[in-house]
């Protein structure tokens, strides 16, 4: 059984809004041992999306459309659908007595164009949205099944979770799961990370393994599909052993964790506590980490010392310093974290220093240049990266890079050791 994805706004295709829900539809889905064979996205065009749709239900079981079922003219799915199907539209009493509740409860008049998200094509079954004036829909045209569901993501996450899935599963009797499970790793490339693992890449095949490049990690995906869920856990847990055996301390979380979340999670562990000093990565460090809750259990203080004035007067870097080494050196990283460090009174202090781009480079000191040091009671480190990617992307990946020099710091692992 495969299933396709139809996205449909004309705002898809401008760029306006990023589609979000296609990549997130087709992780729930093939978790529920539903394949997604094809993607589409169409913009708000009566012929378009008549073509689209037809073509969807020519070459798949199962066609799942999110957006245009609001009340507006350019809102056509509904409309469209009932025409492809040969089926004519008819007001759902229940439906509009649901949206008029939703407007008299907000004590707002209800525009007579909501009428118009009551009607549904003859025969299709409506799925309740508690979140929304638009009501999905579930149509069986022969052995294929439609969906369609509202584009907001708040609406149509719940919808599939809830509702759709569990139709599919029993409509189609789809009894098998597909469960992925991810490691993710810091201070590697995709090609040596290649070398360590590949052979099980050539030799498995359910379990399968899939490698994935993020900003400033690597990902390895674990993928087992089967009925029984404890057999699923029993080999994914088998593979993942052997997967942490291979890259040990290069993996530093799994599925949803994040690099600052396990950072934070070790600091409390030691009861240690943390400054950080920021140029080039302008308080990402400090964003990322206060992002965690209960980070005040560990963070002390972030410094955003830009300017060399501010290096020397937060953080008591010697001026003589900047002259002879430059503000983006390992020197002045060190002299920052050190800096950091005695004036908050935490137990370490992270710093970095560096050259965002896109100007501003030079043949010793290039555009992605990052300096990060680590400062704790008897001693200091300081190592330099050379970055690749755009403004955001350098800072983004420095803070990746100063985060995992911590990490490293707090499992007694040095930062060149791959």
């Amino acid at each position: 059984m495969g299933a396709e994805l139809l996205t449909i706004g004309t705002e898809l295709l401008l760029g306006q809004i990023v589609d979000t829900n296609a990549g997130w539809m087709a992780q729930r889905l093939a978790e529920a041992g539903i394949d997604v064979h094809y993607k589409s996205t169409v913009g708000d065009n009566w012929n378009r999306i008549d073509a689209a749709m037809r073509l969807a239900m020519s070459r798949a079981d199962v066609v799942i459309m999110t957006g245009g079922l609001g009340p507006t003219e350019d809102d056509l799915t509904r409309d469209v659908l009932a025409a492809v199907l040969g089926r004519p539209l008819v007001l759902d009493p229940r439906v509009l007595s649901a949206i008029e509740q939703r407007f008299a409860h907000r004590r707002v008049a209800m525009p007579e164009n909501n009428r118009k998200q009551a009607m549904v094509p003859e025969g299709a079954e409506v799925l309740h949205n508690p979140r929304g004036t638009a009501p999905g829909l579930w149509v069986r045209q022969g052995r294929s099944a439609l969906v369609c569901m509202p584009g907001v993501p708040s609406e149509m996450k719940p919808m599939l979770l809830d509702q759709v899935i569990p139709r599919l599963r029993t409509a189609f009797d789809i009894r098998s799961r597909i469960v992925s499970r991810v490691l993710k790793t810091c201070g590697i490339s995709e090609s040596a990370l290649d070398e360590r693992i590949g052979d099980y890449f050539r030799d498995m095949r359910n379990p399968t393994i899939g490698v994935l490049a993020h900003a400033g990690e690597i990902h390895v995906r674990l993928t087992c599909k089967g009925e029984d869920p404890g057999e699923i856990a029993a080999r994914l847990d088998a593979l993942e052993e052997k997967i942490r055996a291979r890259l040990g301390h290069l993996v530093f979380g799994r599925d949803d964790e994040k690099l600052e979340a396990v950072v934070g999670r070790l600091l409390r562990a030691r009861q240690s506590t943390l400054a950080v000093a920021e140029s080039c990565t302008g308080g990402l460090i400090a964003s990322r980490l206060t992002d965690v809750p209960g980070s005040s259990d560990y963070f002390e203080r972030g410094v955003v010392a830009y300017s060399l004035e501010a290096k020397r007067r937060l953080l008591n870097v010697p001026a003589d310093l900047l002259e002879r080494h430059g503000a983006v050196s390992l020197a002045v990283a060190r002299a920052m974290a050190i800096g950091v460090r005695k004036t908050s009174g935490a137990a370490l202090g992270l710093a970095t220093t560096g050259i965002a781009g896109p100007s501003g480079g030079t043949p010793d000191t290039p555009v992605g240049l990052v300096c990060a040091a680590l400062a704790w009671d008897g001693g200091e480190g300081a190592r330099e990266f050379r970055l690749l990617g755009d403004r955001e992307q350098v800072k983004y990946r420095g803070a990746q890079m100063a985060l995992e020099m911590l990490r490293r710091h707090l499992l007694g692992v040095p930062m060149d050791e791959v």
